[in-house]
């Protein structure tokens, strides 16, 4: 953890904006008030927040977010790396945040918020390494996006203290890697239908009923074990893996944030 920290320090010491990119679906959870401290207590050094993933919310909630951002005398633009949504707008912003001919850009940010995607999007081709998993960057990549903007993309750190609940609402856990992704998934559907009641149910098609959860999935899927057992462990990995990819409709809103609960 110190090393990359220290790979993230040495960017942001090298930048003249840093670009803090968060997932537009819970953009007050996946800040950090260390990185943010440190950037805003340099002189030398913008910082802009780069809402990620916009395709995945309603436009009003977007505005919403850019508005809740400016009342914390925080800049923020909305973007989808994805979709190639709201490009040219970051790449102006950036560029009049920069007091550099050629601008040196820090992007930063939680493992899978989109960090290496949005790189390559403005690049215009694969630069940064991209996977749907976190952790995929690990060292320092200093990319050249024009003639007049370069971007480091940096190693995502997760704060130590920020809670395993909202660690598998961000997918930020290793799917893979988990003991028991039955309990996972049932804390993401708890969490979803506290943010959108019923939401997640009605993607499925099924029967909203979080006691039962895996087992209906299970069925609905046709996904058994020997005995014709539902299995359960499979249906728990389905809506894992949907979440990570972005399909299922879970998302905070600015007047309710899930930062301050």
């Amino acid at each position: 953890m110190d090393k990359f920290w220290g790979i993230v320090y040495s960017q942001v010491d090298k930048s003249d904006v840093v670009l803090e990119v968060v997932d537009a679906r819970f953009p007050s959870i996946c800040r950090s008030n260390r990185l943010e401290k440190y950037v805003l207590d340099s002189d030398s050094t913008n910082l802009i927040i780069a809402i990620n993933k916009t395709d995945l919310i309603p436009r009003e909630r977007l505005d919403q977010w850019i508005s809740w951002f400016k009342d914390q005398g925080l800049a923020a633009v909305g973007v989808s790396a994805k979709e190639r949504l709201g490009t040219s707008r970051i790449r102006q912003t950036i560029l009049r945040a920069s007091k550099r001919k050629t601008a040196v850009v820090a992007v930063v940010g939680f493992p899978n918020t989109g960090k290496s995607s949005l790189i390559n999007t403005l690049r215009g081709k694969s630069a940064a390494g991209v996977a749907p998993i976190p952790g995929k960057t690990r060292s320092e990549q200093k990319v050249r996006v024009s003639n007049s903007l370069f971007m480091f993309d940096t190693p995502g750190v997760i704060p130590a203290k920020l809670p395993e609940k909202h660690k598998i609402l961000l997918g930020i856990v290793s799917i893979t890697k988990l003991q028991d992704p039955e309990h996972a998934a049932l804390v993401l559907y708890h969490q979803g239908n506290q943010l959108n009641p019923g939401a997640i149910a009605k993607y499925y098609e099924i029967e909203d009923n979080e006691e039962e959860l895996l087992e209906i999935l299970a069925v609905k899927f046709n996904k058994y074990r020997k005995g014709k057992v539902p299995n359960e462990r499979e249906a728990a990995m389905i809506i894992l893996k949907d979440h990570v990819r972005g399909r299922l409709p879970i998302f905070e809103v600015p007047d309710n944030p899930l930062r301050l609960k």
